[in-house]
């Protein structure tokens, strides 16, 4: 009789802010998109650089650099957006690229709060290829007063 032997896996999407790779939890991604035209969103959180138009839904766009203390980026028609759920609403981020979907053997991943008790907006930290990735926590991505804010600033958008 052979036993089969189960790996669990999570599956991450990694991408770069200033050549610094990051990655999102997979399930969390909706789609990635090119760069387009964000609009200005008035009384928006800091965080948010404005809102896009997917297919007729109003999406937030954030700027995650200012999380992590990065400086302030031009954005490129080559960058691309990533559309995410944070569990709140769907939220595009600002990204320079994607790398691509990278699997997460169990153990892999270890819980950031061990590592870097100081990174707030990290869920955990990887190392891929020799290569330490941060994973970002889209539930810690705005506080409760940021989300407050940014949804009278969209109400506001649409009356």
């Amino acid at each position: 009789m052979s036993e089969a032997i189960y790996i669990m896996t999570d599956q991450i999407l990694v991408f770069t802010l200033d050549e610094q790779p990051y990655a999102l939890s997979l399930h969390s991604v909706a789609k990635v998109i090119h760069a387009i035209e964000i609009r200005h969103l008035p009384k928006a959180p800091e965080i948010i650089a404005g809102i896009i138009n997917v297919n007729g839904k109003i999406i937030p766009v954030a700027d995650i650099r200012k999380c992590f203390g990065l400086p302030a980026h031009e954005i490129d028609p080559d960058d691309r957006l990533i559309i995410a759920d944070t569990g709140k609403r769907q939220i595009a981020i600002m990204v320079d690229s994607v790398k691509g979907i990278s699997d997460l053997a169990s153990g892999q991943q270890k819980q950031i709060k061990e590592t870097l008790s100081f990174a707030e907006h990290m869920k955990g930290v990887a190392k891929i290829d020799d290569e330490l990735i941060l994973i970002y926590d889209l539930e810690q991505f705005l506080s409760f007063k940021e989300e407050k804010v940014l949804e009278q600033a969209l109400k506001a958008r649409i009356k």
